[in-house]
């Protein structure tokens, strides 16, 4: 009887084990939304979670606020976050972190959130949100008891949806490597952007105009305010600047109400923008997402109300929370970088664990010019050894991957190739002092299906953001007789 009893146990232990591994693999892990990062974060760190759609996720800056006032805060946030699973993914945070207060989001309460209620796009939408988190009771139980999920069968077994993610070949990089290695957020859960779109300043009612909510929000605000209560958790709504029609105002107008009611402060950006200095022109990167300018002058505001209104403490200079100042020193590369003609500063972003740094120098010149000593010594101490002194005397190249170097190769006279993945991208690299036909040559990087050349001689540099696989910057330098840099773009 033991014996029947003990391979049952086992059989449905390895039954969970290869559901949970299944689950892993194929759900999807785009790069909109970090609810799939928070079980990677240090455990009792986060101070703060700022709690919401993508207006979160674009328009407040945990890295700012961090260097303003040394608040721990991180942005738990997915694509068009359903209102009835912000309380399941904060229940799941809580598992590692014991956060002193919850900044709420109040976007998908107003008409935003209609389109979810009752409808596929509301389950897809719920499953960005909850599929990273592991099947467990006090998720059976949350999903279960939670009427706005229709389809709890699918959202708690969600293979029954993602197993087309296999039929389809849609599987990644990410999807098999989810288990290795570090998966924490580089910047803290928020997603920077430069775009501009230009508005009109909106019209923005009173506070006293208000325009009731889709059926069943304004219950779901009040249970997650009572949950809050609950737990202890101290609560703080808001609502980040957006281009918005009357209707939508007049509803976050009446959320500031219900918040009043329950003893919930609540900050309107939108009453706030001479405040805080929003400029619809130059802002915002559309009508409901802030670029990073206005995620900037929102940020400020916001660190600076936490930390007169909130007993928030300051981790500043504690090397326990040094990923906070690594995420810094990862946005300030993202946003620095390529506005900077400081090339120093490209070699001293090597040390950041998401930042790839190709250099290629190549060409041949009667007089090979210095590079200047400045930049050799940025390139040493950035772990480089075989960096030739001289552009226009032969080949190099080398690279840096998360902080330590993965190729480096040097030739006074040989073609030199190389290439590497990073996730499902394939670098390729060519480096020649001059062509068979003793014509020109070509220093070259090739990025998937792009890339850069470079046809005289001289170095190129390029620095990518290897979480999002894009781009930070790329130079092409040319030095004179006297060291200078003569030409970058």
């Amino acid at each position: 009887m033991m014996k029947k009893l003990f391979s049952a146990v086992c059989f449905f232990v390895l039954l969970a084990g290869l559901f949970h591994l299944s689950n892993v693999v194929l759900f999807e892990k785009q790069h909109f939304g970090t609810a799939k990062n928070i079980a990677h974060e240090e455990a009792e760190k986060i101070d703060v979670f700022f709690i919401g759609p993508s207006h979160i996720f674009y328009g407040i800056n945990p890295m700012t606020i961090w260097e303003e006032t040394g608040i721990a805060g991180y942005n738990l946030t997915t694509h068009q976050q359903p209102l009835w699973t912000s309380k399941l993914l904060l229940q799941y945070a809580m598992k590692h972190q014991h956060p002193k207060l919850i900044v709420f989001d109040v976007l998908m309460a107003t008409n935003f959130g209609r389109p979810l209620i009752g409808t596929e796009q509301g389950t897809n939408m719920t499953h960005l949100a909850l599929d990273p988190i592991p099947l467990s009771p006090q998720k059976i139980k949350s999903v279960l008891e939670t009427d706005s999920i229709t389809e709890k069968g699918e959202i708690l077994l969600p293979i029954i949806l993602n197993h087309s993610r296999l039929q389809q070949g849609l599987l990644s990089y990410d999807d098999f490597h989810f288990f290795n290695g570090d998966r924490s957020h580089p910047t803290k859960g928020y997603n920077y952007t430069q775009n501009t779109l230009s508005y009109e300043q909106p019209f923005v009612p009173d506070a006293d105009y208000t325009h009731e909510l889709p059926k069943g929000m304004e219950a779901i605000l009040i249970d997650f305010i009572e949950f809050c209560r609950e737990q202890k958790l101290p609560l703080l709504f808001i609502k980040t600047p957006l281009v918005g029609n009357e209707e939508l105002y007049g509803q976050i107008n009446l959320i500031g109400q219900i918040a009043a009611e329950h003893e919930v402060p609540f900050l309107d950006f939108n009453h706030l923008y001479d405040e805080i200095g929003i400029d619809f022109s130059t802002d915002f990167a559309d009508s409901g997402h802030l670029n990073v300018r206005g995620a900037e002058k929102v940020s400020v505001y916001l660190a600076d109300y936490l930390a007169a209104h909130f007993d928030l403490p300051d981790h500043r200079g504690d090397e326990t929370y040094s990923s906070w100042d690594l995420a810094a020193c990862h946005f300030n590369a993202l946003t620095v970088l390529p506005e900077s003609d400081d090339l120093t500063g490209i070699f001293t972003a090597a040390n950041d664990p998401n930042v790839l740094i190709t250099v290629l120098i190549g060409g041949k010149l009667e007089e090979p010019v210095q590079i200047p000593q400045e930049m050799l010594s940025a390139m040493q101490a950035a772990g480089f050894s075989r960096v030739p002194d001289q552009t226009g005397s032969g080949t190099y190249y080398a690279v840096i991957k998360g902080g330590k170097v993965i190729l480096e190769n040097r030739s006074d006279s040989e073609i030199l190739t190389d290439e590497f993945m990073v996730k499902d991208t394939r670098f390729a690299i060519h480096v020649s002092p001059k062509e068979p036909d003793e014509g020109s040559f070509m220093t070259a990087l090739y990025i998937g299906s792009g890339g850069y050349a470079l046809t005289e001689p001289g170095m190129m540099i390029a620095a990518y953001d290897m979480d999002r696989m894009e781009k930070i910057t790329a130079v092409h330098c040319f030095f004179d007789e006297t060291g200078a840099v003569k030409h970058i773009n």
